[in-house]
């Protein structure tokens, strides 16, 4: 056995472990940076720490070479594909059929709670409207989260959220159940409000919202779910008792969402405390 080059494959692999770790855990805290520098370092040194274990390997019997190959295979496959999924967070924003001043564009679809909804039913109500990817997405999960967090702050200035993604109806009622989420969550599956409203991201890489499984407390789809398919891009609206568009919020990275103070900030601008 080499244990010189199975110690650096197994370097590597905790390397490439402890930046997506630390990746996730800023997510966690709603505060993923803007350039991953230390996540795509730690993968980069994961991927060379395994390729340098393999070279010390080689010349070894085939029993040595076996568990320094299978170790340093995770590291190169795990590093190679963030560094793959980083390269495709770019969204193209630009195609938005609303503009600040607007009014909503009138639609009706279904909710997750079954009943069907209608812009109507917002006459005369605040509301932040959230385009989100799907209840598969971690960025999603957890800015959803945060708007059920910030309740007491929306509450004040008497807005309530409306969040429509891609997932069915069943998705959506399982997506609220699972993160025990209070908003109304509205189904648009074959994606007709979205284009409606000129947020549709054509070709994204990511999932359908069955089966997901649960990393670092956030969902994430299984490896096999993963495709290229079409979605939201994530955009917030915040829409005055009016009707009237005050804000509108995209990212051209699906990763990067508004934060709590950039919200408030937003709502104490463009809308007045409710008594």
């Amino acid at each position: 056995m080499n244990f010189s080059a199975l110690f650096v494959s197994v370097l590597g692999l905790i390397i490439s472990l402890t930046g997506i770790a630390m990746y996730f855990s800023k997510l966690m805290k709603n505060k993923v940076p803007v350039f991953p520098i230390g996540l795509i370092v730690s993968l980069l040194l994961g991927i060379t720490s395994a390729s340098v274990a393999i070279y010390i390997a080689i010349p070894g019997s085939v029993l040595s070479v076996i568990p320094v190959v299978l170790l340093s295979s995770i590291s190169i496959f795990m590093g190679c594909f963030f560094l793959w999924v980083l390269s495709q967070r770019k969204t193209p924003v630009g195609n938005i059929k609303v503009r600040v001043g607007d009014s909503l564009i009138p639609f009706s679809i279904k909710a997750a709670n079954g009943h069907n909804f209608s812009t109507n039913e917002l006459m005369g109500k605040r509301v932040l409207l959230k385009f989100y990817r799907g209840s598969w997405c971690p960025y999603c999960s957890k800015e959803l989260t945060m708007f059920d967090e910030m309740k007491p702050e929306f509450d004040k200035y008497g807005v309530q959220i409306v969040a429509l993604s891609g997932d069915t109806v069943e998705q959506s009622k399982f997506h609220a159940k699972r993160d025990k989420l209070s908003h109304l969550l509205l189904s648009d599956p074959e994606l007709n409000v979205v284009k409606q409203y000129g947020v549709e991201h054509h070709k994204a890489f990511g999932a359908d919202s069955d089966n997901i499984m649960t990393l670092f407390g956030l969902p994430f789809p299984k490896p096999h779910q993963l495709k290229f398919k079409s979605m939201s891009i994530p955009t917030s609206i915040l829409v005055d008792e009016h009707g009237v568009i005050q804000w509108i919020d995209q990212s051209d990275d699906y990763r990067l969402r508004a934060n709590k103070d950039r919200i408030m900030k937003a709502m104490a601008q463009h809308l007045s405390m409710v008594d």
